[in-house]
C-alpha cells in the first residue's frame, strides 16, 4: 500500500540497552544496575553478552554468558536465572528456555556451529520463585547475516548510526523486484520486542520511514523481511539522551581503500545546540588512537580520517570531548575489494 510521504514514524518506547561488542556499554551496566522504586528486599541485576559478537555469520561459534553482575544481599543461591530463547521469523514468535542455572553460578550457553535456527531474541532472567527480589532482565538478539541479504537497508538522512533524542532521522530499505509484502522491523532490547515499525512509505520499491526517537540512552536494531522469512541486512542505531556526545562514522562497510572521516558532535543540554570541537579524542577497541600511526591526521573541525582503510582499521570506535563525555561504541566495518576491481587498481 502506498502511504503519503513524510509520514513520521515516531517511536515512543521504552528505553533499552543493546550489547556492544564487549557485550556492555558504561552507560547501561549504570542503568540496570539502578533499583526500582518498591519495597523489594533484594535486587539483582544480569547481564548478558556473547562472545565473539551478537551479528555473525552461519558456521561461527558462539558462546552466550547469563549471569548477575549485581547481587548485594546475597540472593545468588537461591535465585535461579533463566536463558530464554525467543524464535524471530515471522509468524513464529516461539519462546523456550535453554538453559537455568542459581544466579550466583551463572549460565554459559554455547552454539557450535550457529544456524540460522539459532537466531533470535535471547532474555536473561530469573523463574519468579522469590518476588521478593527484583531481577532486572537483559535481552538481546542475535543476528545471523544472510549472504547476501535480498534487500538493503541503509540510513538515508545521514552518514551516522547514532543519534540525538528529539532528533529525526529517515531509514530506507531497498526492495528486490518481486510482489513480497515486505515490512521494516525493530527490536527493542529493554522490553525483547520484535514489531513492526508504524509509518512506512512505500514507493518504487523501496520502504522509507522517518524517525523520531523519544526515550533514553539506547540501541534499537531495524531490519525489513518478507513473510517468506527473507531479509535486509540490520542496522544498529544508537540514541543519545542522557549521554550528549554523538559519533559520525559510516552504518555500512567501507570498501577497502576508501578513506573514511570520523567525526565527533556534542549537544548543549540546555540550548539543544548541536556543535562539534577540535578538542576531541578518538578510540578504536578503547585505545586512544595516536597521530604517532601516521594514517589518521585530525582536520581543523577536530575530524579525524583513517586513510585507505583495510581489514586492520575494522572495529569498535567512539569519540570523546572534553566536559561533554564520550559517545556510545559505533562497529566501523571493512570489507574486501573484489578480486577484479583490485587487478584494475593497482596496474
Amino acid at each position: 500500500m502506498r502511504l503519503a510521504s513524510g509520514l513520521l514514524c515516531v517511536l515512543v518506547s521504552a528505553v533499552s540497552a543493546q550489547s556492544s561488542s564487549d557485550g556492555s556499554s558504561p552507560h547501561h551496566v549504570q542503568r540496570r544496575d539502578a533499583k526500582p522504586q518498591s519495597n523489594y528486599t533484594g535486587v539483582i541485576g544480569t547481564k548478558l553478552q556473547a562472545f565473539p559478537t551478537w551479528f555473525v555469520s552461519a558456521g561461527s561459534d558462539v558462546t552466550i554468558h547469563c549471569k548477575a553482575h549485581t547481587d548485594r544481599k546475597k540472593y545468588g543461591d537461591k535465585v535461579y536465572l533463566h536463558l530464554a530463547w525467543t524464535d524471530m521469523r515471522p509468524g513464529n514468535r516461539t519462546k523456550k528456555i535453554v538453559a537455568s542455572r542459581p544466579a550466583s553460578a551463572g549460565i554459559t550457553y554455547e552454539l557450535n556451529p550457529v544456524t540460522h535456527e539459532h537466531q533470535g531474541v535471547y532474555t536473561c532472567d530469573d523463574n519468579g520463585s522469590l518476588p521478593e527480589v527484583y531481577v532486572l532482565d537483559w535481552h538481546s538478539m542475535l543476528w545471523v547475516e544472510d549472504a547476501p541479504p535480498k534487500a538493503s537497508m541503509d540510513v538515508l538522512s545521514h552518514n551516522r548510526s547514532q543519534f540525538f533524542s528529539n532528533e529525526a532521522f529517515t531509514l530506507g530499505c531497498q526492495l528486490p523486484d518481486d510482489n513480497a509484502p515486505w515490512k521494516m522491523m525493530r527490536f527493542n532490547d529493554w522490553t525483547g520486542t520484535v514489531t513492526e515499525c508504524p509509518g512506512q512509505v512505500s514507493s518504487d520499491h523501496r520502504l522509507s520511514s522517518t524517525i523520531t526517537p523519544v526515550h533514553l540512552d539506547s540501541y534499537i536494531l531495524y531490519w525489513c523481511e518478507n513473510p517468506a522469512g527473507d531479509r535486509s541486512n540490520s542496522l544498529n542505531i544508537s540514541i543519545a539522551s542522557v549521554a550528549t556526545v554523538v559519533l559520525e562514522s559510516p552504518p555500512l562497510p567501507v570498501m577497502e581503500g576508501e578513506d573514511v572521516m570520523l567525526r565527533c558532535f556534542q549537544r548543549d543540554k540546555k540550548t539543544k545546540e548541536i556543535s562539534f570541537s577540535f578538542h576531541t579524542s578518538y578510540y578504536k577497541n578503547n585505545r586512544l588512537i595516536d597521530n604517532r600511526f601516521g594514517r589518521g591526521p585530525f582536520d581543523q573541525e577536530g575530524n579525524f580520517t583513517l586513510r585507505a582503510v583495510t581489514k586492520a582499521d575494522e572495529g569498535v570506535y567512539k569519540c570523546e570531548m572534553p566536559e561533554a563525555g564520550d559517545s556510545f561504541d559505533s562497529w566501523l566495518s571493512v570489507k574486501a575489494r573484489p578480486v577484479e576491481e583490485s587487478k584494475k587498481k593497482s596496474r
